[in-house]
């Protein structure tokens, strides 16, 4: 289904953030890095039941992940817990999980796919998604490998592992992997010269989500450039690490002016009742802005599903960063 096919305001949900205090108020007893609490919490909101119950639902789950992916693991700690929520929030079971994980590795060491620890555990989460709980096959994934290698093609310097769950999103679009690929780089190339961002992983991650929209490269990088212009003349610096926000806000059909007035209010509470992330507040905003806007449109959620990736990925990034400079020192 494609962006046009979507356009329709979609009725937003109740104020979402009481909910989001109350399920981290029941995680916290999970440990663990604050800022994937958060996002364990976020990717919760739409879940039925009481934040305690749900709460322990993500535990168990996650001490069943912890069997496959332990303290040893690419996929330790912080990030098995998100994966535990997306698991409870889409019915899915760890073990059912962590079979296609192992199925689909010997799936991708069979096409040549590059092994990516974490990033490719991150991608079979998002080609169950895809595939709609369906078991990848060997054509899925050479279309995935063949979208990668067009990827690959166009940025071979900037294309890595990290790129995988964009992959596994982009395998369901309609098209050839080279129309794909010639596709994402016209978006790259119109942000950079239409929207005037700097060139690199950030750009090219923005790119990515930004197919899914099946806009034309120009119209979406305009949509891009008013949402940059909207924050920056409220005050708001944008940098790089924003892209990604201001990607996942392009697909709401809504009014520019009202995206960037819901995500400003929602930061001016988080900032009133002193949460804070790593990552600055627009993104945990910019989170809980698109769970409030989208509401209950099915069409939207598997966007929602794609900023909670992006966020573990930055996470993930972060922490790698940290144990680079620590070893450097």
């Amino acid at each position: 289904m494609s962006f046009r096919d979507q356009h329709v305001e979609p009725g937003p949900a109740a104020d979402p953030f009481a909910r989001f205090e109350a399920l981290f108020a029941a995680l916290e007893g999970l440990g663990g890095d604050p800022d994937s609490l958060r996002l364990v919490a976020i990717n919760l909101i739409g879940v039925a039941g009481e934040p305690d119950g749900i709460a322990e639902q993500v535990r168990e789950c996650d001490r069943q992940l912890a069997q496959r992916f332990g303290w040893w693991s690419n996929t330790a700690g912080d990030t098995r817990r998100v994966l535990a929520s997306q698991l409870v929030k889409n019915g899915d079971r760890a073990e059912a999980f962590v079979a296609e994980v192992d199925r689909v590795g010997d799936l991708f060491r069979d096409v040549g796919v590059r092994r990516g620890g974490v990033y490719e555990t991150l991608a079979v989460l998002v080609l169950r998604r895809t595939l709609g709980g369906a078991p990848a096959t060997r054509a899925h994934v050479e279309r995935f490998a063949a979208i990668y290698g067009e990827m690959k093609r166009y940025h071979w310097w900037l294309t890595g592992p990290e790129d995988f769950p964009a992959c596994a999103m982009l395998l369901g679009c309609d098209g050839t992997p080279a129309e794909i690929g010639a596709g994402i780089e016209a978006i790259y190339q119109a942000l950079h010269e239409r929207a005037h961002l700097w060139q690199g992983n950030a750009l090219q991650t923005a790119a990515n989500i930004l197919y899914l929209s099946r806009l034309g490269a120009l119209e979406i990088a305009e949509r891009f450039a008013l949402v940059v212009q909207q924050f920056r003349a409220a005050g708001v610096k944008i940098g790089q690490q924003e892209y990604d926000d201001l990607a996942i806000l392009c697909f709401l059909a809504l009014p520019v002016e009202r995206i960037v007035a819901t995500v400003l209010a929602i930061r001016d509470r988080l900032t009133a009742s002193r949460w804070w992330s790593r990552r600055g507040d627009l993104g945990l905003a910019s989170n809980l802005a698109f769970v409030h806007l989208v509401g209950e449109d099915g069409a939207l959620g598997p966007l929602a599903d794609a900023k909670l990736l992006l966020d573990i990925q930055a996470l993930v990034a972060a922490r790698q960063a940290t144990v680079v400079a620590i070893a450097a020192s």
